[in-house]
């Protein structure tokens, strides 16, 4: 796995909001998506839609969008996955600032104006809002969290937040200057393509600012993204080596034990011991020597005996946890 500067083409013009949309699949929801788009009281901004190799009609969507409206650019490229795809917009962009998107998404008309807004008045790195999603009936964001001077702290908070900053590239206003200093994965990702970004985000920020109103919408009821998700445990895996890579690229090998706290608290071992053993072993020198941390610092009890008995060799805890847990709800049933 090789970390990779993005070959930025063109200057930057002052003023100008990037757009980056990796579209993958997804002939359903994408008219939402860009109509969202057009529907910006900020104007001055361009949209990079970057179809990731695409077997279905969101090519010509989006070939079409482009013709309706010269500030949406068509890039067609093979799939590789939404973290190369968002590499791919960000080489290809002129803007001072850099927004995200994913297709399955929606901003309210306000969000560039608001962000603009906010990134301006405060001077930050980045900025942030809170988000509405679609299978709850509450604000996925609902407080603001302090930015520190220290990176090592920031990245602790990045990671270990609940309800405060996240490590998602959507919901974010980043300058230009500080996003191309991202590193991007040479890594098919399926999921865990944000903290690749996010995290390097952080570490190079010096402020960051919070909008407090709800600007955008995340769908979780399609489970899209630039490759189809799936519950195989082993991208779940790839998703925690992804983010123990960028950690170590990031502090040159040396994580700082708080950041290592909370990249402990924030993963579970429940993947790796869900994969078959020949699977398992090819992830061995990867992962298995932060298991015993990620055990401790797991939380629920129930899963951290689970964990403990799947360490020590017994191979079907969760399955026993399960039926354990069957047994009690026809019990209080009953």
């Amino acid at each position: 796995m090789i970390f990779d500067l993005p070959q930025i083409k063109y200057p930057m013009q002052k003023g100008l909001i990037s757009i980056i949309v990796p579209i993958y699949n997804d002939e359903v929801y994408i008219r939402e998506c860009l109509d969202s788009i057009l529907a910006q009281t900020f104007t001055n901004w361009e949209a990079l839609l970057v179809n990731d190799g695409s077997t279905d009609g969101t090519g010509k969507i989006i070939d079409e969008y482009a013709k309706k409206d010269l500030r949406f650019i068509a890039i067609h490229k093979q799939n590789q996955g939404t973290l190369l795809a968002r590499k791919t917009g960000l080489e290809n962009s002129k803007g001072e600032f850099i927004a995200n998107i994913d297709h399955d998404d929606t901003y309210h008309p306000k969000f560039l104006e608001k962000m603009h807004a906010k990134i301006i008045e405060t001077n930050s790195d980045f900025v942030w809002c809170r988000c509405q999603v679609t299978d709850k009936r509450s604000d996925y964001y609902v407080t603001d969290c302090k930015w520190s001077a220290d990176a090592c702290e920031n990245i602790a908070t990045m990671i270990s937040s609940s309800l405060g900053m996240t490590f998602t590239t959507w919901d974010k206003l980043i300058k230009r200057q500080i996003y191309a200093k991202v590193c991007f994965l040479d890594m098919h990702l399926v999921i865990g393509e944000d903290p690749v970004q996010m995290l390097q985000v952080a570490y190079h920020s010096k402020a960051a600012a919070f909008v407090s109103e709800c600007l955008y919408t995340h769908n979780t009821v399609t489970g899209a993204s630039s490759i189809n998700s799936s519950p195989d445990p082993i991208f779940g895996i790839m998703a925690m080596i992804s983010m123990k890579k960028t950690l170590e690229y990031i502090f040159k090998g040396v994580i700082p034990q708080n950041v290592k706290d909370a990249f402990y608290s924030r993963n579970t071992a429940r993947d790796y011991f869900c994969l078959d053993k020949k699977i398992r072993a090819q992830f061995k020198d990867e992962i298995g020597s932060i298991i015993p941390n990620v055990i401790k610092a797991e939380r629920k009890l129930d899963l951290k005996i689970c964990l403990f008995l799947a360490s020590k060799g017994f191979e079907s805890p969760f399955k026993l946890r399960e039926w354990i847990k069957k047994m009690i709800r026809r019990r209080i049933n009953d």
